[in-house]
């Protein structure tokens, strides 16, 4: 009998038991890496009006052949009542249906875009939807990034463009939401202001044609930026221009001191915060060298195995004004899009603009510059931030400048 109950028991056993799969290494935290493959995005979306500038820029940056992209879409939900979050998860259960939100159109139509837009494009596409109060949305997202192993969270600015050119708050709730995933990702991050990038309908693939710009002052930040932008270039219809800020003759002859404010001082919503790690300005220079190399190989003709336009590249001496010398650029109205970096860790450029009076200080120095209501641009923005867990610690700083023989910050 011992024998007979052993026969059957073993089998049913191994059945039912499923052994849990060794987990996957989380190791591609960042955009920027030494072998380039498949990049996981998590995009989010507020609702159907986020549907193409996000396509769009989904679509200049999936990459060809072994750089493939796969992304997973958030559908983000404000839920403001307690009880009806109890209600909806129970009704779900109960019914055993999916766990859809009230607006279900809105839904539907966010879903089948994206899912469309996978199909055109050959991209694996994922839509979920994540319905919470703001004060634990970015929980959400953080936990659906680490379990895709995302390099990569893609969020909306909390303002919107108005008809008039003019960028409305849409919630305040969302930028809370911003400001916590900038702080707590598992992975680089990046916040898009749209003005209108492709126009008010996703392009398809074959159509897709932009002028894009990093504007590149060095740091982990646009180092990212950077490495984003390339993968961009490889897309046969974007024209990537690389825009480097250097110090001109009046910066080199000035010292800019970044000092952290006193604890009590920290509370303003009008101020850059910059990361309080220690670096090595050497070998943060050393590392922007690096990072540009291929950039300079690709600004030559497409040859071998090649793909995309040249990149242009540009150096750029600025004289004594960072302010005027990014609106100039920015006013010339040559490109849709900026990718810039968020500047935790600022160039001696970056780092002169400590002391101005922040709108959006999450954005950091440049992104709050070209996002500014008083800016008159009509390119999008993609302000970016590098995972790097050395620079969660965000203070604001005060800027004390003198002069001297060298550069210093």
């Amino acid at each position: 009998m011992a024998l007979f109950t052993t026969f059957i028991t073993t089998p049913v056993v191994m059945a039912i038991y499923k052994p849990a799969r060794k987990q996957v290494p989380y190791k591609h935290r960042k955009i920027q890496r030494d072998k380039p493959d498949e990049l996981r995005i998590v995009a989010c979306v507020h609702g159907s009006r986020n549907i193409p500038a996000m396509i769009n820029l989904i679509e200049a940056s999936r990459g060809v052949g072994k750089h493939a992209l796969r992304l997973y879409i958030m559908h983000l939900v404000e839920l403001s009542e307690r009880s009806s979050a109890i209600m909806m998860v129970h009704k779900a259960r109960k019914n055993g249906l999916p766990f859809w939100n009230r607006n279900r159109s809105q839904q539907d139509q966010i879903v089948v875009a994206f899912e469309a837009y996978g199909q055109l494009s050959r991209v694996a596409v994922k839509p979920m939807i994540a319905i919470s109060q703001f004060q634990d949305m970015h929980e959400d997202i953080c936990k659906i990034a680490d379990q895709k192993r995302a390099a990569m969270i893609v969020l909306p600015f909390h303002k919107y463009q108005r008809v008039d050119g003019v960028l409305e708050s849409a919630s305040l709730g969302f930028r809370t939401v911003n400001q916590k995933i900038l702080k707590n990702s598992p992975c680089s991050v990046g916040i898009l202001v749209d003005r209108g990038l492709g126009g008010q309908s996703q392009l398809a693939p074959s159509n897709v044609e932009h002028n894009i710009a990093v504007l590149f002052f060095g740091g982990p930040d646009d180092r990212e930026a950077l490495v984003f932008g390339r993968r961009m270039a490889e897309h046969p219809g974007i024209a990537l221009t690389v825009i480097r800020f250097l110090p001109g003759t009046e910066f080199n002859h000035t010292l800019v001191n970044l000092t952290p404010l006193p604890a009590h001082d920290h509370e303003t919503e009008q101020q850059y915060k910059f990361s309080t790690a220690e670096m090595n300005r050497d070998h943060e220079n050393m590392l922007d060298e690096d990072a540009l190399i291929p950039i300079m190989k690709k600004t030559h003709s497409s040859d071998g195995g090649d793909v995309g336009k040249p990149i242009v590249y540009e150096e750029l001496q600025v004289i004594s004004n960072t302010v005027n010398a990014v609106l100039a650029i920015a006013k010339s109205n040559k490109y849709d899009l900026f990718l810039v970096g968020r500047g935790r860790f600022p160039s001696p450029l970056v780092a002169d603009l400590a002391d101005q009076t922040a709108d959006s200080p999450e954005l950091g120095p440049i992104g709050d510059l070209l996002a500014s209501p008083t800016v008159p641009i009509s390119a999008s923005i993609l302000v970016i931030q590098q995972h790097d867990v050395i620079h969660t610690d965000e203070v604001p700083f005060s800027k004390n400048v003198d002069s001297t023989s060298s550069v210093n910050v």
